[in-house]
């Protein structure tokens, strides 16, 4: 295979997928995006919670493991695979792979994928080339956005930062953190994730209560501090909402 040759192999939309993928990307690496929803991803011992208009790619080394996440029960796919020698030039150039990272505000993606996917599985030669020149844009969006996008790079790491803080979190501070306002924070974070931070937060609360009821014997009280939480109650009834048990249920399930 030439050392800038992109080979295409499969890719597909799925409107509500359903799917468990845990396994080694062997010989070949993907783009995923999702159109909205949330996902649970973990590269390696890695964990994030995705939610809202997200793009990642998987790759050859570490094992990546992906759902939806609870409580919803689907959510809008779009997938390509491919392999390369231009995909080390891509390397080289800080193109690929990518972390989790919003979609860039203001694009429309999934149709913007729709018709790399369109473009990837024509045989044609001019169509296999404008899939190539998409498919690289894409990525060099991406990458500029990570770099110098003030809206972008900027939810990206808020993103991070609420995905690795352990209790609660401010999101004034955040915005502050961000260089926006409080009010320009939550018009950039709803744009670029499709959802308000508060529910991010949330889902990441709900995510290590979960954790930390079926893998510890912690005091229900306890955890909620752990988590920001002022008032256990309030931790009960949030945390019922989004699962569809109370602590003390969900815990007595998992020990079952």
């Amino acid at each position: 295979m030439a050392r800038d040759d992109l080979q295409f192999l499969f890719g597909q939309f799925v409107p509500r997928c359903r799917h468990r993928i845990d396994k080694h990307f062997v010989d070949y690496s993907t783009l995923q995006y999702m159109d909205g929803g949330s996902v649970h991803l973990h590269v390696g011992d890695r964990g994030h919670r995705l939610v809202g208009r997200q793009f990642w790619s998987c790759f050859s080394g570490p094992r990546f493991a992906f759902h939806v996440a609870a409580p919803q029960e689907s959510w809008p796919h779009r997938y390509l695979a491919f392999r390369g020698g231009l995909l080390d030039r891509w390397k080289r150039d800080g193109l690929f792979p990518i972390a989790p990272q919003p979609a860039p505000p203001g694009q429309d993606s999934a149709a913007r994928f729709d018709l790399l996917l369109v473009l990837a599985h024509r045989t044609d030669p001019y169509s296999r080339r404008r899939a190539v020149l998409m498919l690289e844009l894409m990525l060099t969006e991406l990458a500029e956005a990570r770099a110098n996008g003030p809206k972008g790079g900027k939810i990206s790491a808020s993103l991070a930062e609420i995905d690795r803080t352990e209790g609660a979190i401010d999101i004034d501070a955040l915005s502050a953190r961000a260089g926006l306002s409080a009010r320009s924070f939550r018009r950039d974070f709803r744009a670029a994730t499709g959802t308000t931070a508060r529910d991010a937060i949330i889902h990441r609360r709900i995510d290590r209560a979960r954790r930390l009821l079926g893998e510890t014997n912690l005091p229900i009280k306890v955890i909620a501090e752990q988590l920001g939480y002022s008032d256990v109650f309030f931790f009960g009834r949030q945390f019922k909402k989004h699962t569809g048990a109370t602590p003390a249920l969900y815990r007595r399930s998992r020990e079952s």
